[in-house]
């Protein structure tokens, strides 16, 4: 009976990691013929990334990561297609996880300046070589390093957070060192 539940829940990952990469794959399909679209609601700031929060804290603490959080005390609501932008956070986090070693430091900062949301998540992880920053946000674009390419992943999650971002009319850049870690950072206007 013990087998059979392993060999259960490890059919359930999978198949919750296949469903993952279809809607990725309908996401790009979406993206390429200038059909995928957001839907802007008013949403509170807080309650977006208190779930943002709950998604991610389990990857961070099994990892025994030291996540550090820093949001403005009083946060103005905005609009947004909330499901979208919870997406595009939990997955720099979760990446922010993969490619951090244990021990290491992810941290997620948002600010709120110039009319803009500012976020950055930052971590120590494995970073990646300044030959191949231009290339990240390209679909299926994977990192070269052996480090990188031990963890499963499809490379369609950055490509698909900047479109996200850019179609909320802003932007993600990126900054890494090779093994000091690396730097997203993602403005939306707030008007």
């Amino acid at each position: 009976v013990e087998q059979q539940k392993q060999f259960c829940n490890v059919i359930n990952s999978e198949v919750t990691r296949l469903a993952r990469f279809v809607d990725d794959l309908l996401s790009i399909s979406s993206m390429e013929v200038g059909s995928l679209a957001v839907d802007k609601q008013k949403v509170e700031t807080a309650r977006l990334f208190d779930e943002v929060l709950a998604k991610v804290q389990p990857l961070m603490e099994a990892k025994d990561l030291n996540f550090e959080v820093r949001l403005p005390e009083k946060m103005a609501d905005v609009h947004l297609d909330k499901e979208k932008m919870v997406a595009v956070l939990v997955n720099l986090l979760g990446n922010a996880a993969k490619y951090t070693p244990a021990g290491g430091r992810v941290s997620l900062k948002v600010q709120i300046e110039a009319a803009q949301l500012k976020i950055d998540v930052v971590d120590t992880g494995v970073g990646i070589a300044s030959d191949e920053v231009a290339m990240v946000f390209e679909k299926f674009y994977r990192s070269t390093d052996q480090r990188v390419q031990a963890e499963t992943g499809t490379g369609l999650g950055l490509a698909l957070a900047r479109e996200v971002v850019r179609l909320h009319g802003g932007d993600i850049t990126v900054e890494s060192q090779l093994d000091r870690g690396i730097t997203f950072t993602g403005t939306i206007p707030l008007k």
